[in-house]
């Protein structure tokens, strides 16, 4: 099939390159000059096969996050209102086991493409996920005991044994325990997304850089319409277009309740490169806080901070208050291990659906797939999200139930 996959972040690229493995003529359209530029760009880095975390790991009830005011409730009072419905016991315990399943086939993925294409890039094994409160740690130990599907090999630790694995975490940090991730891992998204990019080209995908697409025209064939007017026909669009996919579903006639909240992060490099002694004060992997759910990575000689999400504001300018959260992160768990004068700002839209799972297969419209929803999660569901939506298009079978990530689920 002739194919056009809007957008070239970690889902789009990912995408092209199951869709031309597949023997598609796969042409990407990317309204800026260069691939996970935006909301990929810099991804918290962690990836394990469980749910995305820290809400995947069992007795951690997510909460609405503290940027949601009554004055934003109201304005998104539709999508709140979703949200609520979907937070029902029965649809999330059913939404859990989807997003397990696609967790774990994406780390798979990602672990088979590593090998067989020889992809080097920024990464780290091992992941764990801090508990401070008690609460939280009775809630995860009766949680475990029940041995639910898709829990297999999380390892709950005392903090003891959490420490000897993160020896730089500040020795004031109120740890109780922390759950260790099997398989997890830190990867660099945007390198990924530049290597994977290359291996579709080199399949033949062609790459338009610089080329928005402004409408979608749904039939048998499809068209995009681009910004000058100029029209392409495919057998199939496939929009990976992050918050842009709501925009271009509505002149399609199609409604897509995204909501886009800012996900920030902090880049610093660490304080003692290798070859001068590595900094003992660094994580090794990643660490993440269950209250609040910020990220702290280790990529190569960097660390990475990511989190502290919030509504509204001018895209180009990070916010104060939380650039100061994030800094307060860092400095509280592993003091003194990055040079913050040097550190890189980064603010990009972490579009996600009201039950915070994405949707991924055919719209309600001939000729249109969708590739998108993914919120802070896509590098960790992109390489089985792709492999996922390849298989639908190529009516393959299924290798779990995947109803909870089609568009029909939301109305």
């Amino acid at each position: 099939m002739k194919i056009a996959v809007v957008g070239a972040g970690i889902v789009g690229v990912t995408t092209a390159f199951e869709l031309t493995a597949q023997q598609h003529e796969v042409t990407v359209f990317e309204s800026r000059g260069s691939v996970a530029t935006q909301g990929s760009f810099a991804q918290p880095g962690l990836l394990a096969a469980c749910a995305p975390l820290p809400w995947g790991v069992p007795g951690l009830a997510r909460r609405l996050a503290p940027w949601l005011g009554p004055q934003t409730v109201l304005r998104q009072l539709p999508w709140f209102w979703q949200h609520q419905r979907a937070m029902r016991p029965a649809a999330q315990s059913e939404r859990a086991l989807a997003m397990q399943a696609l967790a774990h086939a994406s780390r798979k993925r990602l672990g088979e493409l590593t090998q067989q294409l020889n992809l080097a890039y920024e990464q780290q094994s091992g992941g764990l996920v801090l508990l401070s409160r008690p609460a939280q740690v009775a809630a995860v130990s009766r949680a475990m005991k029940v041995q639910a599907p898709g829990y297999e090999g999380l390892e709950l630790l005392d903090a003891d044994a959490a420490r000897a694995l993160e020896p730089g975490l500040a020795a004031t940090w109120p740890l109780r325990a922390a759950v260790r991730l099997p398989s997890a891992m830190v990867g660099n998204g945007r390198q990924l997304a530049h290597l994977l990019k290359a291996q579709a080209h080199k399949l033949g995908a062609v790459f338009r850089f610089d080329s928005e697409v402004t409408a979608i025209r749904p039939g048998l064939p499809a068209s995009v319409v681009l910004a000058g007017g100029e029209t392409q026909s495919f057998d199939a669009v496939v929009v990976c277009a992050g918050l842009g996919s709501r925009r271009l579903m509505a002149a399609a006639g199609l409604k897509l309740p995204l909501l886009a909240p800012w996900g920030h992060a902090v880049t610093a490099p660490l304080s003692h490169l290798e070859g001068l002694g590595d900094s003992p004060d660094a994580p090794r992997a990643a660490v993440v806080d269950a209250s609040n759910g910020i990220v702290i990575s280790r990529l190569g000689q960097r660390v990475r901070v990511a989190g502290a999400e919030e509504l509204g504001g001018p895209a180009n300018t990070v916010g104060a208050t939380a650039l100061k959260r994030l800094y307060a992160a860092l400095e509280a768990t592993f003091p003194g291990c990055a040079v913050t004068r040097d550190a890189r700002h980064w603010k990009g839209p972490r579009p996600q659906l009201p039950d915070g799972a994405p949707v991924i297969g055919p719209a309600a419209a001939p000729g249109l797939w969708l590739n998108t929803g993914h919120g802070a999660h896509g590098w960790a569901l992109a390489c089985g999200a792709a492999q996922l939506l390849a298989q639908q298009m190529a009516r393959q079978p299924m290798a779990f139930d995947v109803r909870a990530f089609s568009l029909q689920r939301l109305g």
